[in-house]
């Protein structure tokens, strides 16, 4: 199984997955009620607008099948990392986007293959700690990987339990689970380096909006990345203290 990343097609505005510079992304002032009267709306709009909907679609549709019958290669796996950075398509960390697709390409496609069958093995097996801390543990021994690109190499292997997360992610999420109905221990400030502990906080967030809005993670992927766009298109955007 391979699928491709397009690298040419615009994007509409907003902040990229790890932000240059030292920036931070800006708490919004976002409800979950206003997103969840538009959900049908930010999906639709986010296939027809986003660059990556395409290959994103037939990557969840195959790759978590594939990973798990072994039937894919070491591509594949460089494809979610390349994916992981790429898909800000502007304001990217050059730097650390080559080295990492660097590191993960020059890893020997045997310890490659054995970190994720190790992190499949993590995810269907009962333990005495949660499943995805285990995958993530096998995940991050592939040079280069960290817990943020981890969890996109989760998203694949268990997008219907897991979550991919960057800092769009989490700054949408935070938003919408700060009110009383479904408040997390989420800061505004994006955790960096992402710690296993934030992620759990965070995956527990997501799976309450998930709920509340009554979609898969998948559908709520693409809800989230337009909410931002919109977001910043609107100025519904506060500043930073």
């Amino acid at each position: 199984m391979s699928v491709s990343v397009p690298t040419n097609r615009p994007e509409a505005r907003s902040a990229p997955n790890r932000f240059v510079g030292g920036e931070r992304p800006p708490r919004m002032d976002i409800s979950i009620e206003v997103v969840g009267a538009r959900v049908p709306e930010h999906i639709e709009t986010y296939r027809e607008s986003a660059p990556f909907y395409p290959v994103e679609k037939e990557a969840i549709e195959s790759l978590p099948a594939a990973f798990r019958a072994g039937e894919y290669g070491p591509r594949d796996v460089e494809w979610v990392v390349r994916w992981y950075f790429r898909r800000a398509v502007t304001d990217i960390d050059h730097e650390e986007r080559r080295a990492v697709e660097s590191a993960v390409g020059d890893t020997d496609p045997r310890e490659l293959r054995g970190a994720m069958w190790d992190g499949v093995d993590a995810l269907d097996e009962e333990g005495e700690t949660p499943p995805h801390h285990r995958a993530i543990d096998a995940l991050t021994r592939i040079p280069g990987v960290d817990v943020a690109v981890a969890s996109a190499l989760l998203w694949f292997l268990a997008p219907d339990e897991c979550f991919v997360v960057g800092e769009r992610e989490w700054a949408v999420v935070a938003s919408l689970t700060d009110d009383t109905h479904l408040q997390a221990d989420l800061d505004d400030q994006y955790p960096d380096p992402m710690t296993v502990d934030a992620y759990d906080r965070y995956l527990d967030a997501v799976c309450g909006v998930a709920d509340r809005l009554e979609v898969d993670h998948w559908h709520l992927y693409m809800v989230i990345r337009r909410v931002h766009a919109t977001a910043i298109e609107d100025g519904e955007v506060r500043g930073e203290p």
